[in-house]
């Protein structure tokens, strides 16, 4: 185990819960590197809900800091295990926000507790253009069309977030059975550079019937999309993980190795990574979230970045043998190549092509 250097945000206080969880999490880092290989099972699902990592933050007794920890710790442990896991947290926030008591009443505490497993697919509502995946009237609900590029934990999950647009300017949030039936056809598993272990599919929708019983909230797309442009400026919890525990590792590598140079290296990028963390966390926290939208989305572009050199430079550090399947180095260079994705739009997307013009 790579000693933590680096350890929690000063804001996280300690909890019997959070150890437990914590605790489970941390179990899976040894062989992270199966669960890409092999696939993140429904028995690790089943097991980390036991411990209650998927309803971190979803109950009450979860401080917004410590769900950040177990965020943090997840990524950090195995990207594979976080990306299914994170996934479960906007299905289970519709099922109980929604205002559909019927739909609530069958999926919410299933959702909450980590009984059942979410999946979602929302993120073709961020491309600019056209519309790619629609709803459209008829009788009692609607039919869904278009192509899901992105499906995670297709085979694991219980419960998906389906989002589709309206002609006339709408989303429309079900939440549906996670099989495929009538009008849903999935097109296979993915080949993915990072994040293999998650299951991930493509999917096409013709005609597929969803009956408003089934339907959790329809908003117009213009206060989505304004809801999602807050929620992605801040830096996600799993690239401070992730960065984190590259960071620790470079910091014994460069020790272990006498190598002066890497270890004021490491040095520099372990303050500047606890300054960039105490930053977000503070906005996310103290500050109403409509406000210091510019610095938080920086401040993410700022880690991302921070994270493609850290993990660049471990390898650097650990040479040939870094690129061995079984070695973390690899693993975390191609996950942190994953951040530079996920979660983004256009405008994370200029800020981190400013971060990196900046240099």
């Amino acid at each position: 185990m790579i000693e933590d250097v680096i350890g929690a945000d000063a804001r996280v206080s300690a909890s019997a819960q959070l150890t437990t969880a914590v605790d489970a999490v941390r179990s899976y880092a040894p062989g992270a590197q199966l669960l890409e290989i092999n696939g993140v099972s429904r028995a690790d699902v089943d097991r980390l809900a036991a411990a209650g990592v998927l309803s971190a933050g979803l109950v009450e007794g979860w401080a917004p800091a410590q769900t950040r920890e177990v965020h943090e710790q997840l990524a950090g442990a195995s990207g594979a295990l976080w990306f299914v896991l994170t996934q479960h947290r906007s299905p289970a926030e519709a099922a109980r926000t929604t205002e559909n008591a019927a739909l609530g009443d069958r999926w919410a505490a299933g959702l909450v507790s980590g009984a059942l497993l979410g999946a979602v697919a929302f993120a073709h509502l961020r491309r600019p253009g056209g519309l790619t995946v629609t709803a459209t009237r008829h009788g009692d609900g609607w039919l869904v069309s278009g192509r899901l590029d992105w499906i995670t934990s297709w085979g694991l999950a219980d419960v998906l977030l389906l989002m589709a647009e309206t002609p006339d300017g709408e989303v429309v949030q079900a939440l549906l059975p996670a099989s495929e039936g009538e009008g849903l056809m999935i097109t296979g598993e993915l080949p993915l550079a990072a994040m293999q272990g998650t299951s991930t599919v493509g999917a096409v929708l013709d005609r597929m019937p969803i009956g408003d019983g089934e339907v959790a909230h329809v908003l117009p797309k213009r206060e989505w999309l304004a809801a999602d442009a807050l929620r992605t400026a801040n830096a996600p919890p799993a690239v401070f993980g992730l960065t984190r525990v590259a960071l620790n590792a470079l910091l014994a590598a460069s020790a272990q190795r006498q190598w002066a140079s890497a270890a004021g290296l490491a040095a520099r990028w372990r303050r500047e990574f606890e300054d960039v963390r105490t930053r977000v966390y503070a906005l996310v926290d103290d500050v109403v979230p409509s406000e210091a939208v510019a610095e938080r989305v920086a401040l993410r572009a700022q880690i991302t970045k921070l994270a493609q050199d850290v993990t660049s430079a471990l390898v650097t550090v650990q040479a040939g043998r870094a690129m061995l399947l079984s070695s973390p180095e690899q693993r975390w260079a191609r996950e942190a190549l994953f951040a530079l994705v996920q979660a983004q739009t256009q405008v994370t997307r200029e800020a981190l092509i400013g971060a990196y013009s900046d240099r």
